[in-house]
């Protein structure tokens, strides 16, 4: 690899991060996982589900235990409390709850050990850059946990794609993009001992069961929170964003020797499990999809082969379906008269057709709502059901998008017309969750943002239809009272969903870029 050009934004970003990821507290980051990244992003779980109570000071439930040569570290194994969110049609994915006290050491021997943490995940010899840093940084405000979770990522993304990597790529000729196959159920516990400590060194004697060496604490107890299995970890935890980023950060050192035994020039950076790398040639990215390859099999992953692709540039460098989003609607408006959203509608549809799974229904939703979160559309005792059915429509063709319509349905519910609508709609929504109980495992997530949107409006005594579901989450919400690892007197995780919603919209907390504050 050549000599890097001055002023890079690329490494620029890298040392950045690193300098303010160093200089957080680790007592910081300890209360900051176990209270703020304990539950997935904002829209897997209503806010009813949040960290009450956690340990005020920094504490283990289970120590390793040494005797003479042998060290030993016994947790009690517990099984994950899974969130079932379908994707599409065809697949699905489930986020997983961590016991609270299982979590709490996990979270106690990452923050116990930040700085050798932060150098695993961004490592000197490296040369590949990550813009997916699981623990928020505040750039105003160095030595502090940000804020922002889910929407600094976003900014980190996008500041990646069409910032940095634009900003370098005329250097080079052609773009890999690639993405780690099943990425997090994918991966081996034993894996994060040999990305931390080295492959060679964990296999050699007894070093496998050390339970002095980090690596080897954080496999056992990722282990027994997820009912002592040795493959994958669960998706939502910060925790397990850690974990899986210092596995990724190891493919990359061995992908960043590879490379340089060949001399390949080359710019690579990666988000999470996705891959983008700027080549010379053709042929340089064919061999650089390759190398990574290896690379991954030295951690028993593999890349996704549908997601893998070759692109002449500027081709694959930029989202194209905001390109088209923004023909159709240039500038954000203050209101939509019906005619113009139903329209904007139509035309956002199509766009979702010819790029499915990207984020223009996200961004529709956003724009046709207000800073001070009100509709901007016109609705009318006219046309209320047609504007239920459409927005209900986008929530069954985009799943993470659903949470968003019923905040934004909400909102019409508390505004002066939604007063005299409340039972019209009520009843509209009663008819969809009627249909959605007929296949509660399928539709778990669904019925639990409506039950919420029921239960935090003081809405449920409405209700003709109540079942009893079986989910714990679900049931939770109903009965407003928290089901889930109910046996930790140290943590307490669940809230009244009555008592939020008289605190917080459904719109504010799912507005990622403006996350409400602490309470």
């Amino acid at each position: 690899m050549r000599k890097p050009m001055p002023n890079n934004p690329i490494h620029v970003h890298r040392a950045a991060t690193l300098a303010l990821a160093r200089n957080l507290k680790w007592t910081d980051v300890y209360h900051w996982i176990v209270e703020h990244g304990y539950f997935p992003e904002s829209y897997v779980l209503p806010p009813c589900f949040r960290v009450r109570k956690h340990p005020k000071t920094p504490k283990l439930y289970t120590r390793v235990v040494v005797n003479k040569k042998v060290t030993r570290l016994n947790p009690t194994p517990h099984e994950c409390c899974y969130v079932h969110f379908p994707k599409s049609d065809l697949t699905d994915r489930d986020f997983g709850i961590i016991h609270p006290e299982l979590h709490n050491d996990i979270a106690y021997h990452i923050a116990r050990n930040w700085k050798a943490i932060v150098d695993a995940m961004i490592p000197r010899d490296s040369a590949v850059t990550c813009y997916s840093f699981p623990v928020p940084l505040d750039t105003r405000h160095p030595g502090r946990v940000g804020r922002l979770r889910s929407g600094r990522l976003i900014y980190e993304f996008l500041w990646m794609t069409e910032e940095d990597l634009a900003s370098v790529a005329y250097r080079y000729t052609h773009l890999v993009r690639a993405d780690i196959k099943g990425f997090y159920p994918s991966i081996y516990t034993h894996s994060i001992a040999w990305a931390l400590h080295g492959k060679k060194r964990i296999r050699k004697g007894g070093n496998r069961f050390d339970y002095r060496l980090l690596g080897n604490r954080l496999d056992r107890l990722f282990q027994y929170s997820n009912d002592q299995r040795t493959n994958g970890l669960p998706i939502g935890p910060v925790v397990s964003d850690i974990a899986a980023e210092i596995i990724a950060a190891a493919v990359d050192r061995h992908l960043t020797t590879a490379v340089r035994a060949r001399d390949l020039e080359c710019e690579m950076v990666r988000f999470k499990d996705d891959y983008r790398i700027l080549v010379k040639s053709e042929a340089d990215g064919r061999t650089i999809v390759k190398l990574l390859q290896a690379a991954l099999k030295e951690f028993s992953l593999e890349l996704s082969e549908g997601k893998t692709s070759l692109h002449a540039l500027p081709n694959g460098l930029f989202r194209s379906w905001v390109s088209r989003y923004h023909a159709v609607h240039p500038r954000k408006k203050h209101t939509y008269s019906w005619k113009a959203f139903r329209e904007l509608y139509l035309a956002v549809l199509a766009i979702d057709e010819e790029y499915p799974g990207t984020g223009v229904i996200d961004r529709f939703l956003a724009d046709i709502v207000s800073k001070g979160g009100h509709p901007k559309v016109f609705v009318t005792g006219r046309n209320l059901q047609k504007a239920l059915s459409m927005l209900l429509m986008l929530g069954a063709r985009r799943i993470k998008a659903f949470p968003k319509v019923l905040a934004i349905i909400e909102a019409i519910t508390r505004s002066p017309f939604g007063d005299l609508h409340t039972d019209e709609i009520v009843s509209y929504l009663q008819a969809h969750l009627e249909t959605l109980a007929k296949d509660e495992a399928r539709n778990k997530y669904l019925i639990t943002w409506l039950a919420y949107f029921f239960m935090s409006n003081g809405l449920s005594g409405r209700l003709t239809f109540k079942p009893a579901f079986k989910d714990p989450i679900t049931r939770s919400v109903f009965a407003n009272r928290g089901a889930v690892f109910k046996s930790s007197p140290d943590f307490t995780l669940f809230e009244g969903s009555v008592t939020v919603g008289k605190r917080l919209s459904m719109l504010k907390h799912l507005d990622i870029f403006n996350p409400p504050g602490p309470t």
